[in-house]
């Protein structure tokens, strides 16, 4: 490797650890998510409204977890799950703390009607989180939120469609010493249009802050997430966090740049 490659790739890693770094200073959440009682997730692929060309109903299928705490990550599975209509689906939803910040996931989710099918079929994602801030408390800062991967494909059958609902709302105990909620973020995302398809699912919060939060107190995100077909398939991964699309942007015009001295 030529010395000025070498040079470009060290003071990019340097640059960005640094951000990293810095990322892990500003926010404060400890390594733990309190349990027990205070945080659950519940899984359930809901098939009661799907009805088989014989008008035999789905069934109801649920992967609950409560206390559902400890050292993060942590995390609840619903495996892979098929009723004797033929409709099918699997998820996992993941709670972690990254560089002092905490962050929730939704990955690997398919849910799948069979086509001949009517009616709907739900996979309902929900919970109850809460993150132990530590002594330095938490900053205001951007609200931290999921966005969501999509694809699929919507049967060509009228009324058919494939959607994404659902909300999560932010509590925590504010510098004045209350607690209240902080933020409220929404989904809501609708598609009818037959054949395959793919879009991200992008979260929409009231305010996109949250206040500076009290030292050793908790932050709780709190919800459902509610993926329907009718009938249609869909595949669900979440999204990266933008601000880790920012450091590599970030990194990629630090290499462009040095490359053009370079020269």
């Amino acid at each position: 490797m030529k010395p000025t490659i070498l040079k470009t790739f060290v003071i990019i890693i340097a640059f960005v650890g640094g951000l990293l770094l810095g990322d892990s200073a500003r926010a404060a959440v400890s390594t733990t998510i309190n349990s027990p009682g205070s945080s659950f997730a519940l899984i359930t692929f809901s098939d009661t409204n799907s009805l088989s060309p014989s008008l035999v109903p789905g069934g109801a299928y649920n992967q609950f977890v409560t206390p559902w705490g400890g050292p993060a990550p942590i995390s609840n599975t619903l495996p892979l799950t098929t009723d004797p209509i033929g409709d099918f689906a699997k998820g996992s939803i993941t709670a972690n703390v990254t560089l002092g910040n905490y962050s929730l996931a939704l990955n690997s989710v398919v849910l799948n009607q069979a086509p001949l099918n009517t009616g709907s079929a739900d996979l309902i994602f929900s919970f109850s989180v809460e993150f132990q801030l530590d002594n330095a408390g938490l900053p205001s800062q951007a609200t931290v939120f999921p966005n969501f991967a999509i694809n699929g494909t919507v049967q060509n059958t009228a009324g058919s469609f494939a959607s994404v609902k659902g909300f999560i709302n932010y509590t925590g105990v504010s510098a004045a010493g209350t607690v209240s909620l902080l933020d409220t973020v929404n989904y809501n995302f609708f598609n009818n249009t037959p054949g395959n398809f793919s879009a991200t699912v992008v979260g929409v919060p009231n305010s996109g802050t949250t206040p500076t939060l009290v030292p050793n107190t908790t932050l709780t995100l709190s919800g459902t997430i509610d993926f329907t077909v009718d009938p249609a398939n869909i595949n669900v991964e979440t999204a990266p966090e933008p601000s880790t699309i920012g450091l590599v942007v970030v990194g990629l015009l630090g290499l462009v740049g040095l490359r053009r001295r370079a020269v």
